[in-house]
């Protein structure tokens, strides 16, 4: 198989209950197994993606109609970063691109659908949607073509623009791409070694002293904390040992790799090991962050009382010192006694 085949795989996810729409596009190198390119949005309306069509979109109409939505607002922010991460961080995982590559193969698609729940339900919560998948396998010059020069409208839009004399604007919406492009290509990503593995964290917050994380630089340390409830970062837990008695997780120290600002937004890529990283995400970007100064983990205790122990064992002895001389002045009386009587 030539090197410049891959994998264009495609999914949209629709469950009507929970009013949650996601649409996907990556590539898949079949040389490297891994994952080259994706693309992914969580909408809350369904006709948001209804121009979608996975037998004849390609991978660059899907790409298209995302930072459009992403541009227009359409667009469930949070849940998006957060599958954006999920398949960022299984795209590098060597057992999930294992699996992925194996049914694409066999063409099993219930199980394909399977993997693909399971990376929603994380982000999402537990749900049974409908999934719709499609993929083949392309030339990677391929992977520009435009099949759909347009997201298509709805019937209402189109007919509120003619009404305002707006239609000249439609076929193109060029311009304002760029805008939204800038910030997808210069993402923070880019700096992630392959074979890395990628885990949700947090800042440890100190709105006092703290520094204002729109103002961090590459080589800051700072302290970060590891996800509890997340699953792929329990073995990294148990391994650094950072759950206490009590359940909490202790703060790591983190270096930052790369920070980017968009407007208020902030997104940030932090090392805490040689192939351990975390991407923190935060619409706020004025927060502050606690910085990494060298402290030392907080005892819990027990060293406190191993230090007490010599002091302790002093005033044993002491003790023990006193009650002898007693007894030997005690005894030394006696025999003095006795001497004199026997006199």
């Amino acid at each position: 198989m030539s090197s410049n085949q891959v994998y264009s795989f495609q999914f949209i996810s629709r469950d009507s209950s929970s009013s949650i729409h996601i649409l996907f596009s990556g590539v898949v190198d079949i040389q490297q197994a891994k994952m080259d390119k994706l693309e992914v949005i969580a909408v809350g309306q369904p006709e948001n993606i209804s121009s979608i069509q996975l037998s004849v979109s390609s991978h660059k109409d899907i790409v298209n109609l995302c930072q459009k939505l992403k541009y227009d607002g359409k667009q469930l922010k949070n849940l998006t970063n957060k599958l954006s991460e999920l398949f960022h961080s299984n795209g590098k995982s060597d057992d999930f691109m294992e699996q992925l590559m194996h049914y694409f193969k066999n063409k099993d698609n219930e199980k394909i659908s399977y993997l693909l729940n399971q990376i929603v339900n994380q982000a999402a919560g537990n749900s049974k949607p409908e999934i719709q998948i499609f993929y083949m396998i392309l030339d990677r010059s391929r992977l520009d073509e435009e099949n759909q020069s347009l997201p298509i409208s709805s019937p209402e839009e189109e007919s509120s623009e003619a009404n305002e004399g707006e239609d000249a604007e439609l076929p193109s919406f060029d311009p304002p791409l760029p805008i939204d492009t800038s910030g997808q290509t210069q993402s923070v990503e880019q700096f992630i070694p392959n074979g890395s593995r990628v885990i949700p964290m947090k800042y440890v917050l100190s709105p006092v002293s703290g520094v204002q994380i729109n103002t961090l630089k590459t080589g800051d340390k700072i302290l970060v904390q590891l996800l509890k409830s997340d699953t792929s970062s329990q073995s990294i837990i148990e391994s650094m040992k950072l759950e206490t008695p009590e359940g909490q997780i202790r703060p790591v120290p983190g270096t930052v790799v790369a920070s980017k600002n968009s407007g208020v937004e902030n997104e940030t890529l932090v090392q805490i090991g040689s192939d351990i990283f975390g991407k923190i995400y935060e619409e706020e970007n004025s927060i502050k962050v606690k910085p990494y100064l060298g402290e030392k983990t907080i005892s819990t205790g027990k060293p406190t009382s191993k230090n007490s122990q010599p002091s302790s064992q002093t005033s044993e002895d002491s003790g023990l010192l006193i009650t002898i001389l007693i007894a030997l002045g005690v005894l030394g009386i006696a025999m003095t006694t006795i001497f004199v009587y026997l006199l």
